[in-house]
């Protein structure tokens, strides 16, 4: 027999900074990695953008970003 569990009753905030904080983070040392997993040696601009690209890619995974002001 199948039980219907009551509606949630409260509420819940989310510390945005703190999710925004880990995911830049964790952006950042996957970015570190990428740029330096087929060479010891990869030059600045490299790791550069191996960095903003993982820290964006990470920030897109917890963030949804509205062009008119409506979540989907």
């Amino acid at each position: 027999m199948s039980q219907t569990k009551p509606p949630v009753q409260g509420g819940m905030t989310v510390r945005a900074y703190s999710v925004l904080w880990r995911a830049v983070e964790e952006g950042v040392q996957y970015g570190w990695r990428r740029a330096h997993k087929h060479t010891n040696t990869p030059d600045a601009n490299y790791i550069e953008q191996q960095i903003v690209d993982a820290v964006l890619q990470e920030i897109c995974e917890y963030f949804y970003f509205s062009d008119n002001g409506v979540e989907q």
